[in-house]
């Protein structure tokens, strides 16, 4: 009799599973490698201030006594903030059945496996000798809040790659993705919550010291993630990589809007309680107004400006489903959730547990260099995951089979039987 067998076109290598298209990436055209040649550049530049750091030490950073974190730790809270949008949209397909949002679901959690990864890079790039980090894995300080919340975005990672894998290869159906992804949830609230108690748990330090420290970290990073999402699915659709309605997009900037007036609420709450006369606390208030008033207040500032522009944007049910609102408005919460997260490393130093006052934390050439090499490198996977990586979920279906970036030709065969 006979019957269709599918064949992958030339140029997919199948890899443990996964249907590599090697032969898009080498169709790809001029402007695709132009643009990765240019990541390539600033990721050179990026090794290059980092061996820079290696061999001369804190002499080229603008960190110091007074602020022992710099821009590293700035960006590791930013990396694993912006991972939970990933999550939120995974879980949301797979626990509460938002079928509008399954055509992310692989995006969600590469992105989210990326942007995890890039945090640890972080931390490895600020070590002046990271070939001695085992010794932190073989004699770990159980005190110390890092250890948590470093242990957490590895294991977090991993477990991130792994569900990409499931839905890819669709191992397992819908029954292990939903398990998977009931193991991701907690792995992902935890490590939220620890690389917020990584400032929360600090006494000495007035402004970090609060326990809704944690609320915010969670709704931040929500918002900010989602928003990154929102993004990059545009962009993924711009570029034929997804196939992604008008109605799923509004309904992404509609939790998007929602998860943001809860950020701005729990933000709003600790100012009005540091700044409230009969609960005023003078080292609380004065250290904070340093970020309304004083050297800071150009960094901080946006954060609300920002904040309230995007959300008042988002709020009009006639223009959240204009594409480019939708776009301005998440690009004014990711930047302002940065700038936030760059307030936030800083209201711990601005003044000193014995009141001293810091001149203000920017960062040294190498320091940035440094870390828009890492930023580089996320963009390069996920440029190089839109072209080799079967991001699209076939149509009607769940993620019960692998599909490849090209469509699979089917050829007829012969059955002898």
């Amino acid at each position: 009799m006979l019957k269709l067998i599918s064949r992958p076109r030339p140029g997919v290598v199948n890899v443990i599973g996964v249907d590599l298209d090697i032969g898009a990436l080498k169709s790809a055209g001029p402007r695709y490698w132009a643009f990765a040649s240019l990541l390539l550049t600033v990721i050179a530049l990026g090794v290059m201030a980092w061996g820079n750091a290696l061999g001369n030490g804190g002499s080229v950073m603008a960190m110091r006594d007074s602020y022992p974190w710099g821009l590293w730790f700035t960006n590791y809270m930013y990396y694993v903030g912006l991972s939970a949008g990933g999550l939120v949209v995974y879980a949301s397909v797979h626990l509460f059945g938002a079928e509008q949002y399954r055509p992310l679901s692989r995006l969600a959690v590469l992105q989210a496996g990326v942007l995890v990864m890039l945090a640890l890079l972080c931390i490895v790039t600020d070590m002046e000798r990271p070939w001695r980090a085992v010794w932190m894995l073989l004699t770990p300080n159980v005190t110390s809040p890092f250890v948590y919340t470093g242990s957490a975005a590895n294991i977090y990672m991993v477990i991130c790659f792994v569900d990409l894998w499931i839905l890819i290869t669709g191992k397992g159906g819908e029954k292990l993705a939903h398990r998977m992804t009931l193991i991701a949830l907690p792995f992902a609230i935890y490590l939220h919550t620890t690389t917020a108690f990584v400032l929360a748990l600090n006494k000495s330090r007035e402004l970090w010291n609060s326990a809704v420290m944690v609320p915010i970290f969670l709704t931040s990073a929500t918002a900010s993630g989602i928003a990154l999402l929102l993004i990059s699915a545009y962009l993924m659709k711009r570029f034929k990589v997804l196939e992604l309605t008008s109605k799923m997009f509004r309904s992404l900037s509609t939790l998007l809007a929602t998860v943001i007036i809860l950020d701005l609420f729990l933000l709003g709450v600790e100012i009005l309680t540091v700044f409230w006369p009969t609960s005023a606390k003078p080292g609380h208030a004065l250290r904070f107004a340093e970020f309304f008033t004083g050297q800071y207040a150009a960094a901080f500032i946006p954060v609300l400006v920002l904040g309230i522009g995007a959300f008042t944007l988002l709020a009009g049910r006639k223009t959240r489903h204009i594409p480019a609102v939708q776009i301005t408005a998440a690009a004014m919460y990711v930047l302002a959730v940065f700038l936030k997260r760059y307030s936030l490393m800083a209201m711990g130093f601005a003044v000193g547990p014995l009141g001293q006052h810091a001149s203000p934390y920017l960062p040294s050439l190498t320091e940035v260099l440094i870390a828009l090499g890492l930023l580089a490198v996320g963009m390069l996977l996920m440029t190089i995951a839109a072209k080799a990586l079967p991001l699209r979920v076939p149509e009607g279906h769940g993620e019960t089979h692998s599909s490849s970036p090209l469509d699979e030709a089917a050829v007829p065969a012969i059955d002898a039987g």
